[in-house]
């Protein structure tokens, strides 16, 4: 089967064009809005080279966006906090409310004059970016023009539905002390989904894993937008007699039921039965990604100080799977440097996964892989 070629990999100009044919066009995660759960906080993202901004705002609705100053340019926030009411730029002072309307210009018309004749505030307000949360997780479509997000999401919602049930979504509980895993890869961020999308390499790059969730119980699953693994010898507790509550209305019989699916084009999900895993892979640069990544456990009981040691134990394992892809991913991205190879081969039985992930890919930026 006929991979991307390298240069999708390696050079700026094919991943400015990924940003505008593919990430910009859609709905996309850029992160969580328990980073910013109360009015007046304010999380800044860089996202495929853009400033942007969540804002929790005064009636506490969540907000994105572009984090620049309308005035000339200069971020507009710089590091995660709360504010009062309003957002001053550093530069001239500029300010804007929480609902991204340009308040104040300090000496726009000269020393202690603040309003100058013919210009009108309301066309430089802050520019919003279309966002919905769904769930703790922030998804935006940059072009303000993609298909209704229930329409994007429904596919993966009735996936579930019959596990986690019509309540599911609404048990999730963050642990603070053990929820959060925030890994930087030195590579293209393709190469970070495409090591998600397939369990070939277990066996080598997690053997401990593969003791418990072995390559044979695997077996891969597709729908147009997403694919990914489903594990049939998930172990609750690992075997270790005690447990994390579980979803109601996850059936008995499927508790070793995994699933791992990879929603294009960049959020990575884990459904257990006792917790979900969702790692937002962030690009950053051609060569530079971020991995954040939450762990939620079910209902209030999951999160009190019964059941610390076993989250501190889940969070510990899924930081060491992770961490051991780390190695993998950078090493594929430093072997695009080599002239002896272009994008190689995936396989015909263990890499359909990522097969599809590529045809997915070059249908919207414009390559022909040919039929696989």
């Amino acid at each position: 089967m006929k991979a991307l070629p390298n240069h999708y990999y390696t050079r700026r100009a094919e991943f400015l064009e990924e940003r505008e044919r593919i990430f910009s066009s859609m709905w996309v995660c850029i992160g969580f809005a328990s980073d910013a759960p109360n009015a007046g906080d304010v999380q800044p993202l860089e996202f495929m080279e853009l400033p942007l901004l969540m804002v929790r705002d005064s009636d506490n609705t969540l907000r994105v966006f572009h984090n620049v100053c309308r005035h000339r340019g200069h971020v507009l926030v710089s590091e995660r906090g709360t504010v009062k009411q309003s957002l001053r730029c550093p530069y001239h002072s500029w300010t804007y409310t929480l609902e991204g309307k340009l308040a104040r210009t300090p000496n726009i018309g000269g020393v202690g004059i603040n309003d100058v004749e013919g210009f009108n505030r309301q066309e430089f307000g802050l520019v919003q970016v279309d966002s919905v949360e769904w769930h703790d997780l922030v998804f935006i479509n940059l072009s303000g023009n993609a298909p209704a997000f229930e329409d994007f999401i429904a596919p993966l919602e009735q996936r579930w539905k019959p596990f986690w049930g019509a309540e599911g979504a609404s048990l999730l509980r963050l642990a603070e002390a053990h929820s959060s895993i925030r890994l930087e890869v030195q590579a293209n961020w393709k190469l970070a989904v495409e090591n998600y999308l397939e369990a070939y390499h277990l066996p080598t790059v997690h053997p401990a894993l593969n003791q418990i969730s072995p390559l044979a119980e695997h077996e891969i699953h597709f729908d147009e937008d997403f694919a990914g693994q489903l594990s049939h010898c998930y172990t609750l507790g690992a075997g270790g007699g005690r447990h994390l509550p579980v979803f109601p209305s996850w059936p008995e019989a499927l508790y070793e039921e995994a699933h791992y699916p990879a929603l294009f084009p960049n959020t990575l999900l884990g459904l257990q039965a006792d917790h979900l895993f969702v790692m937002v892979i962030i690009p950053l640069a051609h060569d530079r990604t971020l991995e954040e990544t939450r762990l939620y456990c079910v209902g209030d009981e999951a999160v009190s100080e019964d059941f610390g040691d076993l989250r501190q134990a889940q969070h510990g394992f899924w930081t060491d799977v992770f961490a051991e892809d780390i190695g993998v991913v950078t090493g594929m991205q430093a072997g695009r440097a080599s002239p002896g190879f272009d994008g190689g081969v995936l396989t015909p039985v263990m890499e359909t996964a990522t097969a599809q992930f590529h045809q997915w890919v070059a249908q919207r930026v414009g390559e022909n892989l040919g039929g696989n």
